[in-house]
């Protein structure tokens, strides 16, 4: 054996005892990962990481090695964090339309906090992300409490067969953005997302502004933030201001101070929990006299609470339209109900299954 076979021999023996205290470690990683879902903690404790490398970087004391340890240290960190969110479910893909500080990543971010995500250019895009499963999950505003429904993606729901399988609301706090140094005084035209405008009539009207639609109100910060212009502003959160080191110009610019708009969650199957006590279905009729009234009939006659109805037009069958209702209770237990109101029905089919 010559001398490179003989290091080599002893990387080997060096590898096979490393294998061991990995599995050690991943073993008391798992029991970490249990003992943060038990008590509520997230995967990701910063301060912890970095108080580890400090104190574990001194042990080398080789400095041109140091570096290297660090390095180290933080793969270990990460995969750690990995095996912990595969434990607990949090390995998933989230996709979500607009950048970091849009409504919708506030709303997503409520309940996904460590998982990882993907953005996407607008709402159709997280429509077929998920249907390419690029992504496990989206979430897409369906309905704000002023402004109403967001009717593109009930429209999309049906197009690439998604399923609502949670709702997350939130409360939206718009303020008037301008970057560091603007005063309100300055501001000549302001750029959001249409439903920002809607929802902040009341402090716009007769102030003069030109409003410019943007894609949301997100990257409408991000824009004015990047062109540095005094004459510039936009709509959004706290949140997004902080992210884009802007200014907030004005405070709770919304006319409704119970401004809240409902996110759903989509995924690319029916998910039935025990805890559900809400039901989305969608359906048509035949076009007849009374046919609409009779199935409507049929959620009164069998007890099922109707929450809300809403009618988008069939885009290949014009003037016929498909319902969408959401309904009162668990979609087990009224399933033989609902199975007897499908059989009047022209198309019908449950989409969504989930908590209020």
């Amino acid at each position: 054996m010559n001398k490179l076979d003989q290091l080599r021999s002893e990387i080997n023996k060096i590898d096979e005892e490393m294998a061991k205290l990995f599995v050690k470690r991943m073993n008391v990683v798992e029991k970490i990962a249990k003992y943060k879902q038990s008590t509520g903690m997230e995967v990701l404790d910063t301060a912890r990481e970095k108080v580890v490398i400090e104190e574990n970087s001194r042990r080398v004391s080789d400095e041109k090695l140091k570096k290297y340890y660090v390095e180290f240290l933080e793969g270990n960190m990460e995969i750690s964090r990995s095996y912990q969110k595969a434990i607990l479910g949090l390995d998933k893909v989230v996709g979500y339309q607009g950048i970091p500080g849009s409504f919708s990543y506030l709303a997503l971010k409520t309940k996904y906090k460590d998982e990882l995500l993907n953005s996407y250019h607008n709402f159709e895009d997280v429509f077929i992300a998920l249907k390419n499963k690029e992504i496990e999950v989206g979430v897409l505003p369906i309905e704000n409490s002023y402004t109403g429904d967001i009717t593109d993606n009930f429209d999309l729901i049906k197009k690439y067969n998604a399923y609502i399988i949670d709702i997350i609301e939130l409360k939206i706090d718009h303020n008037l953005l301008g970057i560091k140094g603007s005063k309100l005084s300055d501001i000549k035209e302001i750029y959001s997302h249409i439903q920002g405008f809607k929802q902040s009539q009341t402090f716009l009207k007769g102030r003069g502004y030109k409003e410019i639609p943007y894609y949301n109100t997100a990257i409408s910060a991000k824009y004015v933030s990047e062109m540095k212009d005094i004459t510039k502003g936009a709509i959004g959160s706290a949140e997004t201001a902080r992210i884009y080191n802007l200014d907030i110009l004005a405070k709770n610019i919304n006319t409704h101070e119970e401004n809240t708009t409902k996110f759903m969650v989509i995924g690319n199957k029916l998910i039935v929990n025990k805890n559900h006590n809400r039901i989305m279905v969608a359906f048509s009729t035949y076009n007849k006299s009374g046919d609409l009234s009779s199935v409507l009939g049929k959620f009164s006659r069998y007890g099922i609470n109707m929450l809300s109805i809403k009618s988008r037009p069939l885009k290949d069958s014009p003037w016929e339209y498909v319902f969408f209702v959401e309904l009162e209770g668990n979609y087990n237990t009224l399933k033989p109900s609902i199975e007897e109101i499908e059989k009047k029905s022209k198309y019908f089919e449950v989409i969504g299954s989930y908590e209020k």
